[in-house]
């Protein structure tokens, strides 16, 4: 009877313990969440906008062909997917003491970040010229001196990756830029756009998986052989 009082006690200690931990650790996120949904019901009161057309797909509220974006949506997830891959990954290595290859995958998931934004909200096509009348050419050279600093902060980085695939990602990227200035955006023209884009968004994804894999890779031999001398000593 005692053992069993004691285990239920420890039991209620440790569950309360991570209780608090977790409060600790949703309080942010869980912020972040009230604010969007308040700055959602603000707009629609202001713009009057259905709350519903916040929360629901464009294709069930128009009722379009739901196939219609289908390749711009698979952009999106692919600059998510390698997004979450960086930043994951440069945390647990700047945690760990590679501050220089943490600081290159952090720089790296938030240009990433910054692409996936600008793609899933229309900032440079749509958003900030016909709101704000900045010409995305800006968003362009931006993009541009951002992959410049990119380039020459991180070389050195960069030359120990599988920096092929990289140059080869951002050519595509580069070529889709070009179409999009040069070619009028009807028919193929677009085909060709967004195709160069796609492959570019593929090879990026790739290159950084890998790069990451291999980072990761290394940091747990490293935690094997450390764990290794330890038990000898």
């Amino acid at each position: 009877m005692r053992l069993a009082e004691l285990m239920s006690r420890d039991f209620i200690n440790k569950t309360l313990d991570q209780l608090k931990a977790s409060l600790r650790l949703l309080v942010i996120p869980y912020l972040i969440v009230s604010v969007a949904l308040f700055s959602v019901w603000l707009i629609s009161r202001h713009y009057d906008i259905l709350i519903d057309n916040f929360f629901r797909e464009p294709a069930a509220i128009l009722k379009f062909n739901p196939f219609l974006g289908v390749m711009s949506n698979l952009g999106v997830l692919l600059w998510t997917f390698s997004a979450a891959i960086c930043l994951f990954v440069a945390v647990l290595l700047i945690k760990k003491g590679s501050r220089k290859i943490g600081a290159y995958l952090l720089y790296s998931g938030l240009l990433t970040f910054v692409l996936l934004v600008d793609d899933f909200c229309l900032l440079h096509e749509h958003i900030f010229p016909q709101y704000l009348n900045v010409s995305e050419k800006i968003f362009y050279v931006a993009y541009i001196l951002a992959m410049l600093f990119f380039f020459t902060i991180f070389a050195k980085i960069i030359l120990q990756t599988d920096y092929i695939i990289l140059l080869i990602a951002c050519a595509f990227l580069a070529l889709s830029i070009v179409s999009d200035l040069v070619l009028r955006q009807t028919g193929i023209a677009v085909l060709i756009e967004d195709g160069f884009k796609l492959f570019g968004i593929v090879t990026w994804l790739i290159y950084f998986s890998r790069t990451c894999y291999q980072q990761t890779v290394i940091l747990l031999k490293q935690s094997s052989q450390l764990g290794a001398g330890v038990e000898r000593d």
